[in-house]
């Protein structure tokens, strides 16, 4: 087991690889957009205004912040116990749409009953498609990185069939389900925005996680699980077991993103609606060596990020693909810097004690 100091170290080692990539890659990508032409003052002042200087602005960007941080945590807590989540965009869609029909086939429910009702199956439905890959990572051995994979391509066809056949809206030119009943939408905290009481229930799940980490026999399990199989299991760890409910945990978080989506921001399922976010929350995770309090700070960047380009491309022309330009440069950044400092750590003489002979 690592010592304390070991594990402050390692955590300030990315911190300051995250800070650092973040800084470099600012740096790059306003010399890129100088280059074609776009003033760096320009850049900045746009990237600031798009997002913090209206109510409305700012509330759609933590609307973003808030799917980007749960599918992170979806992926985190199953690598925390030692085994992969890739599998977010799958696992959100399937909660998506659970809460999608819970939410326009039932009708003359209170909304006290039929909004938990709705996220409860949207995030039953993640944590059951996570199930089936843990499964047969469990029984069968097979490789949860290429299984959870394939569920999310599952996810997609199962999601675009129902949504185009079955339960496609009357009407509707794009691939959506009906409305949602107004019971079972979530209150719009900025008129207008994005962002509804969908916060509170993902500040909830932020410190639930948070307690379980760092407050229980789940998160301590987790944590030698992931750190040596073989030395939990020896200390009487079920690997099986924490490894299957942590990759169950994950699915619900995902399940509770596409959940908030649908009841907090569409208000019907529409396929596709979760763009590529599951793998976003991976990258995070793995920036934020899976630690709940870094993945708020990773996400909120990330999140910020994104919604500055979106001001940007109307106001500058600025390409909304040049967001995932400078996500990669960040995450190139931190790898590297990540390497660069275990080579250094490495190769730097260790001291001696004091009163150590030659």
């Amino acid at each position: 087991m690592k010592s304390t100091g070991s594990v402050r170290r390692q955590i300030l080692q990315h911190t300051f690889s995250f800070f650092s990539a973040i800084l470099a890659a600012l740096i790059l990508g306003i010399l890129l957009l100088w280059l074609d032409g776009k003033a760096p003052g320009d850049v900045l002042n746009s990237a600031f205004t798009s997002t913090f200087a209206s109510n409305f602005r700012f509330a759609n960007m933590v609307s973003r912040l808030l799917t980007i941080v749960l599918v992170a945590l979806a992926a985190a807590v199953p690598f925390k116990a030692g085994i992969w989540n890739i599998g977010g965009d799958g696992q959100l869609a399937i909660g998506g749409f659970s809460a999608a029909l819970i939410g326009f086939s039932l009708t003359g429910l209170p909304p006290a009953v039929h909004i938990p009702l709705a996220i409860l199956v949207g995030m039953l439905g993640g944590a059951i498609w996570a199930a089936i890959p843990a499964f047969l990572r469990l029984r069968f051995r097979a490789n949860e990185i290429v299984t959870t994979i394939m569920m999310n391509y599952l996810a997609l066809l199962l999601t675009g069939y129902l949504v185009n056949y079955p339960f496609r809206a009357p009407g509707a030119a794009n691939a959506e389900t009906s409305l949602v009943q107004d019971s079972a939408v979530l209150t719009r905290m900025v008129p207008l925005s994005n962002l509804s009481t969908g916060l509170f229930l993902t500040i909830i799940a932020f410190l639930i996680i948070y307690f379980l980490d760092r407050k229980t026999i789940w998160g301590y399990e987790w944590r030698v699980l992931g750190a040596n199989d073989e030395f939990g299991r020896c200390g009487g760890v079920s690997d099986k077991k924490m490894r299957f409910l942590a990759m169950c945990l994950g699915g619900a978080l995902a399940g509770l993103a596409g959940s908030i989506l649908v009841l907090g921001v569409y208000h019907k399922f529409i396929l596709g609606m979760g763009g590529s976010v599951g793998f976003t929350g991976v990258l995070i995770a793995l920036i934020a060596a899976n630690s709940p309090a870094l993945i708020l700070v990773v996400s909120m960047i990330f999140a910020i990020l994104q919604s500055s380009m979106v001001g940007m491309e109307s106001k500058m022309g600025v390409a909304t693909e040049f967001s995932d330009i400078i996500q990669s440069i960040i995450i190139l950044m931190v790898i590297t810097r990540s390497k660069l400092w275990s080579t250094i750590s490495k190769i730097r003489p260790h001291r001696k004690p004091y009163g150590n002979p030659g």
